[in-house]
């Protein structure tokens, strides 16, 4: 299950400098009672150049707005029940009795918690001739942390392997 809070504001000023905050609360299931909730936040803002003084007079430039952002968004895709320690039953027969017996499923990790990833992005937007031919150019950097990972372990543990919050990615591009 998953239960999700988010609260926005945006602010314009002359239709030339925008500002937007958003924060937003997740809770899953998927995770222990103390990682239960991500909190992920992001920033956005935009100056819309075309809207100045200086350029409302060229006239082969009919837009251009130049724009940056940074956000956080949080991953729980996992299988449920991973944080917990759960067990299989199986029935062996012993002479006319039959004994169930009770085994491991997997081995728990009370420490799962969000996979989380930040984004910082800048931007351009360009419109030429009335909006005839238009160009966006955008650069990105995104740091992904606290991947959900199935973490290989050594035999002595009787498990192959474990859920865990381990490793980190970094793409970037235009």
């Amino acid at each position: 299950r998953r239960l999700s809070f988010f609260g926005r504001a945006f602010y314009s000023y002359d239709n030339r400098y925008m500002l937007t905050a958003t924060v937003r609360g997740d809770a899953s299931s998927v995770f222990a009672a103390n990682n239960k909730w991500g909190c992920f936040p992001s920033f956005a803002f935009a100056w819309n150049m075309s809207n100045e003084k200086w350029l409302k007079d060229v006239a082969w430039l009919s837009n251009l707005k130049l724009r940056a952002g940074w956000g956080m968004v949080g991953n729980d895709r996992l299988t449920n029940y991973l944080s917990l320690s759960l067990y299989n039953s199986m029935k062996y027969g012993q002479g006319a009795q039959q004994i169930t017996v009770l085994n491991p499923a997997h081995l728990a990790n009370t420490n799962l918690k969000w996979e989380s990833s930040m984004t910082t992005n800048i931007g351009v937007d360009a419109g030429f001739f009335k909006d005839r031919l238009n160009v966006t150019l955008d650069a990105f950097l995104k740091d992904s942390h606290d991947l959900l990972l199935k973490q290989d372990l050594a035999f002595a543990t009787g498990f192959e392997s474990q859920w865990q919050n381990v490793g980190q990615i970094r793409n970037k591009g235009v």
